[in-house]
């Protein structure tokens, strides 16, 4: 019986592909943006995975001294395959593993590209990419996080020397949490108040040498290190500094957007604030942007898992045992998050319009609450595949606990979640408030995600569907988020207008409300993710095979209802729907389980994720699972299982028991 679960392990991996509805390779190009970026993108990743340096088979059994150095190998490897000609983006890419250098190309040079000026750049921006100043971001303080205006570490100017002395007054004011400060940046941009002749003008942002860049040891007046082991992520070395009275040259300070000159007069322009968030912002984009790929990782293993499981009989009275991906349970966990894999990737589209139109306040509105909602969806999405992987998932083996574990900081990580999605919710009420009504639809204004608030009929919307097969509609879906997201918002703009007519000051008000301005923000960005989503659909409809275009209808149309039966209750409290629709929706979902199911490892394998990349014991393209696992317990990647005896044992329970005898 052994050998035969063996034997059909591989069998029903190649069975679940054998019956795919499409071509996972033309999915996989639209993914990537075409052939050509696919057809690199496997260059790469073969000369990455080819090499010895990049090998991750015993990355689980690694201390964390021992992660540390290998990722700053691995960077180094890095270095040298950039120096031989190939593109530095392909090749991060390639590498599935967190680096701790990772926020040099992430936050340290685009701040100084973004915050400082041309003369200032002309002297970092080369030494940056040389990798001779190695850096960090060095915002968030042990005593303030998110409340980027309560931070205290000073940086006062003095006028003698033509300094800034840049200080931690209070051990709150530590900075605390900044990725690459403990032991690898020799440099940092330092976010403190601006102190001139008394005189505190705000948060502004400092470059700052804190080790020596021939020795590498902290500099006089720079205390640095390490914060400690995190529930995952552990290869980066998240740091604390503290400074004391450390000074620097006042041309340090980053001056694209203020100026501060020799005799400490001051000027600002308004678009510093933003710019000074930049990097902050481009990172809360990149974090609901790379959501979808994250979230498809975890579903790969998963569903390739359940799909050559065997659990439990099937009834037919021939001792057969059932597929776990059979049952109807199964895929209401696994499939539905599937789909909203795509959706993110999709809704990815919107957040590259922004970028491309460069709309600060624009991006910074939908980035805050997207990087909220799919940030958490995810998080709680790899951990729903985990538990679906049974006792399995709880091994390192798997890929799936330290996947969580990595991917649990972006919910705090440049904002936490229910903090910055309240910058979206406030975005919307200024709109609300500032846009006269029109008469036209929600749907007047191609591309812009925010017309439903200047119409007037997109909260009086409501569902028509009488039969189940009648919610397979994308006018019938887009039309349902948009009334939720209008409703949402105009209610609590409601319930804002009323607390202060009784008295309340606007901030109590909004305290009070804040489990509608969650909602707000999450009705709002579940709307966008829709809309982008079946507008990428239209788009395609045309240009893929006809077989593709309907596997994506389906993933639209399970991630859209899917979403709509979890948040059942806004949808009837506003009146969109009548308890007899609701009843009709959650059979539209119940349908369209066995429908995905059917192409639900086609639809994993077209992410292209390599066991390389998934390093899991669990999500083997091949269905070899079982010997994954007896091979992860092998002395080879197991230390545990080195020596037959342990010394621990004789050193200590054994001497113990003779004593006793």
């Amino acid at each position: 019986m052994r050998g035969l679960l063996l034997v059909q392990a591989v069998q029903l991996a190649y069975k679940e592909r054998a019956r795919a509805s499409f071509d996972p390779r033309e999915l996989t190009y639209v993914l990537e943006g075409g052939k050509e970026n696919t057809l690199r993108r496997e260059k790469v990743e073969a000369l990455v995975e080819a090499d010895p340096v990049f090998d991750n088979s015993d990355v689980y059994s690694l201390s964390r001294p021992e992660r540390y150095r290998r990722a700053m190998q691995k960077q180094r490897r890095l270095l040298e395959l950039h120096s031989q000609g190939l593109d530095p983006t392909d090749l991060r890419h390639a590498v599935h593993d967190d680096l701790g250098t990772d926020l040099q190309t992430l936050m340290f040079i685009p701040n100084i590209r973004a915050t400082f000026s041309d003369e200032q750049r002309a002297h970092w921006l080369p030494r940056a990419e040389a990798w001779e100043v190695v850096g960090c971001y060095a915002q968030t303080e042990l005593g303030h996080g998110s409340n980027v205006r309560g931070l205290e570490t000073t940086a006062t100017y003095l006028e003698e020397t033509d300094e800034i002395e840049i200080h931690s007054p209070s051990l709150t004011s530590t900075k605390w949490w900044p990725g690459a400060l403990g032991r690898t940046a020799n440099h940092a941009v330092v976010y403190a108040r601006l102190i001139v002749a008394g005189k505190d003008l705000g948060i502004h942002n400092f470059m700052v040498q804190i080790r020596d860049l021939q020795t590498h040891e902290p500099l006089p007046g720079v205390q640095v290190g390490d914060i400690g082991p995190k529930i995952g992520y552990n290869n980066q070395d998240n740091g604390f500094c503290r400074f004391s009275h450390v000074r620097i040259p006042r041309t340090n300070m980053a001056m694209r957007h203020a100026t501060l000159d020799r005799t400490g007069q001051y000027s600002s322009r308004k678009e510093r604030r933003a710019a000074s968030y930049s990097a902050m912002t481009k990172v809360r984009v990149e974090i609901a942007m790379g959501s979808g790929h994250v979230l498809s990782k975890a579903c790969a293993i998963a569903i390739r898992y359940s799909a050559v499981r065997h659990q439990g009989f099937t009834g037919k009275g021939d001792g057969s045992e059932m597929c776990v991906l059979d049952y109807t349970m199964q895929q209401q966990r696994l499939l539905p998050l599937l789909a909203t894999a795509y959706a993110f990737h999709f809704g990815g589209a919107t957040m590259q319009e922004l970028l491309a139109r460069r709309d600060a306040e624009a991006l910074h509105v939908a980035s805050s609450g997207l990087k909220a909602l799919c940030s958490r969806i995810t998080g709680d999405g790899i951990e729903t595949c985990r538990r679906a992987c049974g006792g399995h998932g709880y091994l390192d083996a798997s890929g799936l606990p330290q996947m969580l574990g990595t991917v649990l900081q972006n919910v705090t990580v440049e904002g936490e979640n229910f903090m910055i999605a309240q910058q979206t919710t406030r975005g919307l009420l200024k709109l609300v408030s500032s846009a006269a009504p029109s008469t036209l639809p929600f749907n007047a204004w191609e591309g812009d995600h925010t017309a439903y608030l200047r119409s007037s009929s997109a909260e009086a919307l409501r569902c028509d569907a009488r039969t189940a097969q009648d919610f397979l509609s994308s006018r019938i879906q887009s039309e349902a988020f948009c009334q939720r997201a209008a409703w949402a918002v105009t209610d609590l703009k409601r319930q804002l207008d009323a607390a202060q007519a009784d008295g309340a000051s606007y901030q109590d008000a909004w305290n009070g409300a804040c489990p509608d301005v969650i909602r707000a923000s999450e009705a709002h960005c579940f709307y966008v993710l829709v809309r982008s989503f079946w507008a990428a659909i239209e788009y395609l409809r045309a240009r893929v095979a006809p077989a593709l275009a309907a596997v994506l209808e389906n993933c639209c149309h399970l991630f859209s209802l899917w979403w709509m039966q979890e948040g059942i209750g806004d949808f009837l409290q506003s009146g969109y729907l009548t308890a007899q629709q609701a009843g009709l929706l959650r059979s539209a979902v119940r349908r369209l389980l066995p429908v995905l199911r059917a192409d639900a490892v086609p639809l994993v394998d077209a992410w292209a994720h390599s066991d390389h990349s998934l390093n899991s014991a669990l999500g083997r393209h091949d269905g070899r699972v079982y010997e994954a696992l007896w091979e992860s317990a092998q002395p080879k990647v197991n230390p545990m299982n080195t020596e037959e005896v342990t010394p621990a044992f004789q050193e200590s329970i054994y001497p113990w028991r003779r004593s006793r005898l």
